[in-house]
């Protein structure tokens, strides 16, 4: 891979982890949908260290950004975090048109920018 390739994907990562840090710690309050799908993920993920979701729709619904990070991701590939994620939303998933799973076990890969 190229310099300016690299470097176009280490700026990508950054932003991508600056706007999930200021997702994360807007102040503005969740909509009813953000609260009750947090609320299944905090029930699913009982010992998460972070759980945030965000309607990344404008309100209406449609799209959501989950970020779950837990120690039960240890040792698990990308692929079946999600699937976990997923499954733990499957009466929700229906009535979602997309939605954006991160998943890890390190929270400061989704707080520093």
């Amino acid at each position: 891979m190229n310099r300016f390739r690299l470097s176009n994907l280490i700026r990508n990562q950054t932003t991508l982890n600056l706007f999930r840090y200021t997702s994360i710690n807007a102040s503005s309050s969740k909509t009813v949908d953000e609260t009750k799908l947090n609320d299944i993920l905090k029930k699913r993920f009982s010992n998460a260290r972070l759980i945030d979701v965000k309607d990344t729709s404008a309100g209406c619904g449609a799209s959501y950004e989950v970020i779950v990070v837990t120690d039960e991701f240890a040792n698990m590939r990308m692929v079946n975090q999600h699937r976990l994620v997923s499954e733990a939303l499957n009466k929700q998933l229906s009535n979602i048109h997309s939605i954006r799973i991160f998943t890890g076990t390190d929270e400061k890969e989704f707080l520093d920018s």
